[in-house]
């Protein structure tokens, strides 16, 4: 469902803002560690999490992940979300996530020295995608 340039994007090792609904309606956004596959976004948090609860209640998402020095140039991925109730599976992937941004010699340990808080996985499926290749202020033509 990306685009090539959706995925080019996706594909670098970008923080994504995550937007979930409180209770009242209102938002709440969190900067997150994510990684790609296929027409998804993967992501893990503490299974206590509010964003949790706020996706098992209504399981409508928005994402936004940017191009890194480039703010300009961004995705916004909206649909819906699974929440995955696997401690285990949600650690794996976890290193997974965590290589992205940290490499492989450091992403196990990382994910071993967290809390042993139960975790889960955040599967969002992309229902409407929008590219904004925008390029800045001052960018030349």
């Amino acid at each position: 469902m990306f685009t090539a340039e959706e995925q080019a994007l996706l594909d670098m090792p970008s923080l994504a803002r995550i937007a979930t609904l409180m209770p009242d309606g209102s938002p709440q956004i969190t900067v997150m560690w994510f990684r790609p596959e296929g027409d998804t976004l993967r992501m893990v948090t503490p299974a206590s999490a509010k964003k949790v609860t706020n996706l098992e209640r209504d399981g409508r998402v928005s994402v936004i992940v940017e191009e890194p020095g480039n703010a300009y140039n961004f995705v916004e991925v909206r649909g819906q979300i699974e929440v995955v109730r696997d401690d285990a599976g949600a650690r794996a992937e976890l290193v997974k996530i965590a290589t992205r941004y940290i490499g492989s010699d450091r992403a196990a340990a990382y994910a071993g020295s967290l809390s042993a808080d139960p975790r889960v996985i955040l599967v969002i499926q992309a229902e409407k995608t929008v590219h904004h290749p925008g390029q800045g202020p001052g960018a030349s033509d």
